[in-house]
């Protein structure tokens, strides 16, 4: 028994997709940001930090960072008392949900409606 296949390509349909990673990952990691932001985990007293938060994508990575000098004390330090009368649920670690908490198939989850949203339909 043989068996054949023929492979036709689609270079339209495969720059559509590249492109469209490219915008996902983007607008995931903005969503990241807006979903971080609506949980209040941030720690806040003036708000510099929270709003010193970056969001990028550097070769096909995206990230999420608080440059703020005091933004690596205060998140690895989660026995801090951390206020909580501007943003209720202040904490350090802020990100671990998203690393290997509740929250930790919400980025793939995120990504992958994105994706398909900006396919154009190629992705259904």
């Amino acid at each position: 028994m043989k068996v054949r296949a023929k492979l036709k390509l689609n270079p339209q349909a495969i720059k559509k997709i590249e492109n469209a990673t490219i915008k996902s990952l983007s607008l995931t990691m903005e969503a990241m940001k807006t979903e971080v932001d609506n949980m209040q985990v941030v720690p806040k007293e003036t708000g510099n930090l929270e709003e010193s938060a970056v969001v990028g994508v550097e070769e096909g990575k995206g990230y999420l960072s608080y440059p703020g000098p005091y933004a690596r004390r205060l998140y690895y330090n989660p026995d801090y008392d951390f206020r909580q009368d501007k943003n209720p649920n202040a904490q350090g670690r802020w990100l671990d949900s998203f690393i290997h908490g509740d929250k930790k198939d919400w980025l793939t989850k995120t990504y992958g409606i994105l994706l398909k949203q900006n396919s154009g339909g190629v992705i259904k």
